[in-house]
């Protein structure tokens, strides 16, 4: 199935898509008569520390006989990024209790992270038959968004704003979401008002201002306007790849390019798998006349995931360009001191839950 190309505003996408961070998770998720152990691992899960999440899970079940611990410990996997162990674990969970919503869940959020979004779209309406929430409707319409299916994305965005205070704090990732998707589908009148709104709600969000730099300027070619929200986010999380990532691609278009590149490249210190990263980098490159440089960099964009998580552009570029095969080895352009992945990334900020 062909993906739409869908440049990531803050998360890989997607957001790697897409980095998924802890969900809060739905009220159905939370188990009747749990344990004093589920209810700290819950604690710390909902205070952002997956990693004492996951050390308490894993000593649960070396104990045996807690298979609910497998659950929690794939959400504690899910919101680092580990989404292949996140899979596992939940598939695990779904093995030894069949009814568990909760396994269900975090496997559909694993999918998503790992870029099998038909199958993440498969199972999060599976979720939402046996328990409807507004929490699952917001990670659908994600997902529908990643594949460019744009009607059916406003569409649960749309029921779960029915589902709550739209005026209240909480609504602004919806209103966010609801706003990048009219973009998508045309409507900028639209697509403003509800990411100005989402900035309204929750001014000290900073995926907000990003979200509103993408698609509500940098969208419509203002690359300036999109500059200002961009700075406004990296003010509030001096650490956000995906603001660095489209504000360095910003400055290139206005002109700016060593400008422009000195950002991409902090961006990819402080998230070195990000696909996107790589293939800024190697258009810029080629556009720029350097195509050696370019297929090594536009290589390891596909070496990353590029095309599952945002469509064949890159693998086009490369047939068009490079004079091989899209799916010949990558040749690795030798990273910066620096940039090798620490896990240095830290959860962006923000009142409510992620994307």
């Amino acid at each position: 199935m062909h993906k739409s190309t869908l440049p990531p505003p803050y998360l890989s996408p997607m957001r790697s898509v897409v980095l998924i961070m802890a969900a809060v998770l739905p009220i159905f998720l939370l188990a009747q008569g749990e344990t004093r152990q589920e209810r700290k691992v819950r604690a710390q899960l909902a205070k952002g520390k997956a990693y004492p999440a996951i050390r308490i899970s894993s000593g649960m079940l070396g104990k045996g006989d807690h298979p609910e611990f497998y659950a929690l410990r794939a959400e504690g996997y899910n919101s680092i990024a580990e989404h292949a162990k996140a899979e596992a674990d939940a598939r695990m969970a779904i093995r030894l209790l069949p009814d568990s919503v909760s396994g269900l869940y975090q496997l559909a959020l694993a999918e998503q992270g790992l870029g099998r979004l038909d199958s993440a779209a498969i199972h999060l309406r599976m979720v939402l038959e046996r328990a409807p929430g507004t929490e699952v409707r917001y990670r659908l319409a994600l997902v529908e968004q990643m594949q460019g299916n744009l009607p059916e994305g406003m569409r649960e965005i749309d029921k779960a704003l029915a589902e709550v205070d739209a005026t209240a704090p909480a609504s602004a990732r919806l209103h966010r979401v609801k706003g990048e998707l009219a973009a998508m589908m045309g409507d900028s009148a639209m697509a403003r008002k509800q990411l100005d709104k989402a900035v309204e709600l929750a001014p000290s969000d900073p995926v907000n201002y990003n979200s509103r730099g993408f698609y509500g300027h940098a969208w419509l070619g203002d690359h300036a306007g999109a500059i200002a929200d961009y700075d406004r986010a990296i003010k509030l999380n001096p650490n956000y790849s995906y603001a660095f990532n489209n504000r360095g691609w910003s400055e290139y278009k206005i002109g700016e390019t060593d400008r422009g590149i000195k950002d991409i490249q902090r961006a990819r210190r402080k998230k070195v798998h990000n696909p996107y990263i790589y293939r800024n980098l190697g258009v810029i490159a080629l556009e720029t006349g350097d195509t050696a440089k370019a297929c090594m960099l536009l290589r390891q964009a596909l070496d990353r995931g590029f095309t599952a998580q945002y469509g064949d552009e890159v693998k086009d570029l490369i047939g068009a360009s490079c004079g091989s095969s899209p799916d010949a080895p990558v040749v690795p352009v030798q990273p910066s001191q620096g940039t090798l992945d620490r896990k240095t990334d830290q959860p962006v900020p923000r009142s409510n839950a992620p994307e």
